[in-house]
């Protein structure tokens, strides 16, 4: 290949606009949303990448074992630290803590990522400061780090070191600028203070109260990582927190488990470590099928518009046979020819990697969104050169064909019109390419479809109660119970279109599981329960009913006090030995709590896990349930004054109940959106493809079709010959999708408990969907094929 072949290719392009147009507009699409997809998969394998030595920097996984659900996290017991800082196989180690309290500055309340660190952790990391003394800032109790993001949040564009912030009355002075960290970085912060900093209440006791927080360690060479485990493992068993675990009531459960199993985990590992994706937090990770399954769906778009491209790319070669031809007696080689073809397919192809990097561009923060991952470091000069040489290698590969079929023109037969077609084994193979589009854009559209209409059932679902006309509010943290909280509370109840408040430890649809209530059962076993603690008319407010005996109410139980009365739900009465649930009613177990009343069911998990045993106490919770006539904008109106005269320190928060239900399913509701974008684009490219493939068809029979004309058929009749032919095709590929799409759909409902009625019913809908998009790419030109002179095509 060499500039003057480029030359007229580029001179053929701009002489058909409009095929050019479609031809780099599809390839574009496809180019499109398979770098968009490798950015994704590039981000999910690189995680970690940034931060130095990833291999030998390790976080502490626990699970504690008395949890009626035990899921990995990645929170251990602090004094872990210092235990393996003792051991002499680590070389440097770091707690990283959260402290969820938003910063003043100017008298304006800012949330920010505020991280509580080890001095060691900037070095662990590779933070290089920007700006000022990130040691200082670390060390000294009134001492700040911002990130950019952090700095510009606060601060705007002025310069942010040397300004200070409060915290709960507590001033800080900013003393160093960081860069961000890595998007792909376990450990994201947009601020950070040492563990010495004033600003921290729990700076003198997080130790020796064993409270958690992620910890970090960097291992020597050559440590070994399975002996620290076991060490950590004994330590943690030895804590004094552990131990009384293990001889209280909770303790008898284990059955000679640990009270909390420690592992060790490299960074390199964190994002499709298995523990941590299927625990409560797993949305934040990913398992290594899914993600490759993006890197194959992008690969398979992409196959799909060089599919159509070869299809268009073959019908318009076997339009230039004449051309060919001549060129060919003039002398033109046959290399010269193979050479000409493919420069004209590298030439486009190139042009549509270039479209599809603007068209990415443009989409990448919808797309960001889409996969709920910050995509903002895709675009590098590096990356969009290796799409712009993939670009390269895919046009070449997809010209070979049309360039196969010009080298083996012969001049007589092209020159006198008999050579404008290709042979059956060709036009097998493009058949063969149609019906793979339909069958990938069929899959894709059952499984759309499935998981649309089952995530909208999941949604609707009942989660045992109305939640119309609800409202969730978080109070500050540590603030339950307390005087400003209760005053907060009866003020509320007061405004004139609130018809009720409620507390409760734990809204509906946060699976936390904040609370393990250790109950003994009726033949004397102590089994853990999750604790819900409510206020006396949570009840009433969310308008429950009892199954049997009573429910609580603000007349018979008094809130704040230590009345033994439980209400239990169904599983909890089942799990504490009763043959029913209302033989637990009146019951009073081992250790005196007394069972006044079994609730409904209350689905605080969803539909992805069965009803758990839960057993409500009158007691102090952090979550409040308002119930109100007023819209959720009228009613932050309302309450925002108030929480302020009570709260100064802390933002409100406040979500409608159905929008907190709504949250659960977040993940599939992504899924859903980025399922039905591919079927859009793989119908889209499927219509096209058989929309090329009829318009051979046309030209490829047109002399069958006008004998059948002279020997009497009837338009229906050359209807059903154009007919049959893409019928085949679809069929075909309904043989090969539709199964392919009810597997999926059957792994992916084994995650929920109940299922919405789906039946067969979305397999039907994408078949009738791809036979409405070929019988409408295939009108025109059956059309064609109708009005088609006798006279004048056999005369051609």
């Amino acid at each position: 290949m060499n500039l003057r072949d480029f030359r007229i290719g580029w001179r053929l392009l701009l002489q058909q606009p409009a095929y050019s147009a479609v031809v780099i507009g599809g390839l574009a699409i496809g180019f499109a949303a398979c770098f968009l997809l490798f950015g994704f998969v590039d981000f999910c394998i690189n995680f970690n990448s940034a931060i130095p030595d990833n291999d030998r920097v390790v976080m502490i996984k626990q699970r504690i074992n008395v949890f009626p659900r035990p899921d990995w996290q990645t929170r251990a017991f602090m004094p872990l630290r210092d235990v393996a800082l003792a051991s002499g196989m680590v070389s440097e180690a770091s707690i990283a803590k959260p402290l969820e309290v938003p910063l003043n500055v100017g008298g304006e309340l800012r949330a920010v990522n505020l991280q509580v660190v080890d001095p060691g952790f900037a070095t662990m990391f590779g933070i290089a400061g920007l700006q000022g003394d990130l040691a200082a800032a670390l060390a000294q109790p009134d001492g700040l780090a911002l990130t950019r993001a952090g700095a510009q949040k606060l601060f705007g564009d002025a310069p942010a070191i040397g300004q200070t912030v409060r915290i709960d009355g507590t001033v800080l002075q900013v003393r160093a600028l960081l860069p961000n960290p890595a998007a792909n970085s376990s450990q994201q912060y947009e601020a950070l203070i040492g563990t010495a900093s004033s600003a921290w209440p729990e700076r003198e006791t997080a130790i020796s109260r064993w409270g958690r927080a992620t910890i970090y360690m960097k291992l020597k060479p050559g440590a070994s990582q399975s002996a620290l485990t076991a060490l950590l493992q004994e330590a943690s068993e030895k804590s004094p927190f552990n131990q009384r675990v293990k001889t209280g009531p909770m303790g008898k459960g284990l059955n000679g488990r640990n009270v909390a199993d420690i592992s060790l985990l490299p960074l390199r590992d964190v994002y499709f470590d298995e523990g941590l994706a299927n625990s409560r937090a797993g949305e934040n990770y990913g398992q290594r099928s899914s993600v490759f399954g993006m890197a194959a769906a992008g690969l398979l778009i992409l196959l799909l518009a060089a599919i159509n491209y070869i299809n268009l790319a073959t019908v318009r070669t076997l339009r230039r046979q004449r051309e060919i031809g001549i060129r060919k007696l003039l002398g033109a080689s046959a290399a010269r020819l193979v050479r000409q073809f493919l420069s004209e397919a590298a030439l486009t192809s190139v042009l549509a990697a270039a479209g599809g990097l603007v068209l990415a561009w443009l989409l990448l923060p919808s797309f960001a969104d889409l996969v709920n991952r910050p995509l903002g470091g895709t675009f590098t000069p590096l990356r969009c050169a290796i799409a712009l040489a993939f670009g390269l290698f895919i046009g070449i590969c997809a010209g070979a064909y049309p360039a196969w079929l010009a080298q083996h023109a012969l001049p007589g037969p092209a020159l006198a019109g008999r050579g404008n077609s290709e042979t059956a084994a060709g036009l097998w193979v493009r058949r063969v390419l149609t019906v793979l589009q339909f069958s990938s854009a069929m899959a894709l559209s059952a499984s759309a479809l499935a998981v649309g209409w089952q995530t909208w059932f999941a949604m609707h679902a009942s989660p045992g109660f109305d939640p119309a006309h609800l409202l969730v509010l978080d109070l500050p943290s540590d603030t339950e119970g307390k005087p400003q909280a209760v005053a907060f509370i009866e003020q509320l109840g007061r405004l004139p279109r609130v018809e009720g408040v409620a507390s409760i430890s734990e809204a509906v649809g946060r699976d936390g599981m904040k609370l393990i209530n250790t109950v003994t059962t009726r033949d004397g076993r102590d089994i853990p329960l999750e604790g819900k603690n409510v206020s006396a008319n949570w009840f009433e407010v969310n308008r429950l009913q009892p199954l049997h005996g009573r429910l609580y109410n603000a007349a018979q139980d008094v809130e704040y006090g230590k009345s033994p009365r439980a209400v239990v739900n169904t599983a909890a009465a089942l799990a504490l030995g009763y043959a029913s649930p209302q033989d637990a009613v009146g019951q009073v177990v081992p250790g005196g709590m007394e069972i006044v009343g079994v609730a409904p069911d209350v689905r605080f998990q969803g539909l992805h896990q069965p009803s758990k045993a839960v057993v409500y106490f009158v007691r102090p919770g952090g979550v409040l349930t308002i119930r109100t006539r007023d819209s959720l904008e009228t009613a932050y109106a309302e309450i925002e004054p108030l929480w302020r005269r009570h709260f100064p320190n802390a933002i409100m928060e406040m979500k409608t109940q159905q929008a907190v239900l709504e949250e659960r399913y977040a993940t599939d509701a992504r899924l859903i959106r980025i399922l039905a974008a591919t079927s859009v684009i793989a119908i889209a490219l499927a219509a096209f493809g058989i929309y090329v493939l009829s318009a051979y068809s046309v030209q490829r029979s047109q002399r069958e079709i006008v004998m059948r004309k002279l020997h009497g058929a009837g338009r229906v009749d050359i209807a059903l010959m154009m007919g049959r032919e893409f019928s085949a095709l679809v069929g075909a590929g309904a043989l090969i999708g539709l199964p392919l799409a009810a597997v999926a759909i059957q792994r992916y409902l084994a995650h929920y408990t109940e299922h919405a009625p789906i039946g067969i019913w979305t397999l039907l809908a994408a078949l009738a969907m791809a036979m409405l998009v070929a019988l409408l790419a295939t009108t025109r030109h059956t059309a064609t094929a109708l009005r088609m002179s006798p006279a004048l095509a056999l005369r051609d």
